[in-house]
């Protein structure tokens, strides 16, 4: 009987899922607060907002100053964004959110969207869909495909 050696699988296969446990166990130890300052939070979600109108990858935020991590999966598919708006902050214990109005295009569009920022470091924006399937990571649905 030959036994392989195996290596041991890494904890996490891609950054987001890993941002996200890190804020939880972080604010569950009783460390620094995930909740980033409200201004913090809606500069970091401008700055990542401001990116994707201007066609850049959600990759590009995490080259400003302060840095963000963007998860967007409607900007990772390709949809194209024309302008935003920030309408309001909403309550949360946990984290700063934000309802956005998002006015797309080709085929031209406008829906609110919600946006989580976490204090985690680099500070991390959110589409709402995106932050619960990346909390949820055992019962993981997939990002539903962009219609054409």
């Amino acid at each position: 009987m030959r036994i392989e050696a195996r290596r041991p699988m890494p904890l996490f296969s891609n950054r987001r899922p890993a941002l996200a446990l890190l804020a939880l166990l972080i604010a569950s130890c009783g460390g620094p607060s995930p909740i980033p300052p409200a201004a913090v939070a809606r500069a970091a979600l401008e700055t990542s907002l401001t990116a994707w109108r201007d066609g850049k990858p959600p990759s590009a935020t995490a080259q400003a100053q302060p840095p963000v991590h963007s998860v967007d999966s409607q900007w990772s598919m390709g949809r194209k964004l024309a302008s935003f708006e920030v309408l309001r902050e909403q309550p949360s214990e946990t984290d700063k959110r934000f309802v956005v109005k998002l006015n797309y295009r080709d085929p031209p569009a406008v829906a609110e969207g919600v946006y989580v920022v976490i204090a985690s470091q680099p500070l991390a924006v959110f589409r709402e869909e995106d932050f619960i399937r990346n909390m949820n990571m055992d019962n993981n649905p997939p990002a539903s495909k962009k219609k054409k």
